[in-house]
């Protein structure tokens, strides 16, 4: 499906209203409704969609402490490097920091608000992007306050639970975690049945297969931020087994 076939800001519904909306026709819309590279010609609307939250997101973190640094350009662009785009697509990638990092009307909460609305029903796809944006900011080994503000607070307009911070802090920071987070990941309480936990690890395997990952609108480069999610759940899975005798 090409670009030009969709339509930028029509055809793809409310994806593209909002700030997300108003970024990609900002600063892609003329690009997108002409070019005939093969990013956007093998790319869907939904891939756009997310490429351009993530990305917004990102350029708002990285402008947390008043200016994007030398080291966190460089952040960026081992990100973009990791997700194997070419350079056309590095060019886009840029484009789309570039116009969030100066967009003063939205603020990194806009964007992951609409976000969530998009994938209300997707808490899988909602926990990926989380992560990206907490991997990313934790990159350089530290998390500047604003930075750890920014993360802190936007768990809630992602609609995500809490525990979600600490989660992530303790994988890329060792930060010690509690039963109750592990619990947690799975959607599972300390009260839940044993049937119950282990109904929910398999779920969670099969919402995080490579297939089923891309199915729900993440380009294949994506899949190892999948892979990297379920580490964490398996491991949840395995602590939990470990507290309870009766669970095997």
């Amino acid at each position: 499906m090409s670009w030009k076939s969709v339509g930028v800001g029509a055809g793809v519904g409310a994806l593209f209203g909002g700030p997300i909306g108003a970024l990609i026709g900002a600063g892609l819309g003329s690009w997108f409704s002409s070019s005939k590279d093969k990013f956007v010609q093998r790319a869907e609307a939904e891939q756009l969609f997310v490429f351009t939250a993530l990305f917004g997101m990102l350029a708002k973190i990285a402008k947390a402490d008043g200016v994007v640094s030398e080291q966190e350009a460089q952040v960026i662009k081992a990100f973009m490097d990791q997700l194997r785009l070419d350079a056309r697509s590095k060019e886009v990638a840029g484009m789309i920091f570039s116009k969030a990092k100066d967009d003063d009307s939205s603020s990194v909460y806009d964007y992951a608000a609409q976000f969530a609305e998009a994938y209300d029903n997707n808490k899988d796809m909602r926990i990926i992007a989380y992560r990206i944006l907490f991997q990313v900011a934790a990159s350089d080994g530290e998390l500047h306050p604003a930075e750890a503000k920014i993360l802190r607070d936007i768990i809630a307009p992602l609609r995500l639970d809490a525990s979600f911070y600490n989660l992530f802090e303790e994988e890329f920071f060792g930060k010690s975690q509690s039963l109750d987070e592990h619990y947690a990941l799975l959607d599972c309480t300390a009260e839940s049945t044993d049937a119950e936990i282990k109904s929910a690890y398999r779920k969670k395997c099969i919402e995080y297969h490579p297939d089923k990952i891309m199915s729900k609108g993440l380009p294949e480069s994506f899949v190892s931020f999948a892979g990297e999610q379920m580490k964490m759940i398996t491991c949840a899975y395995d602590q939990i087994k470990k507290s309870r005798s009766s669970l095997t």
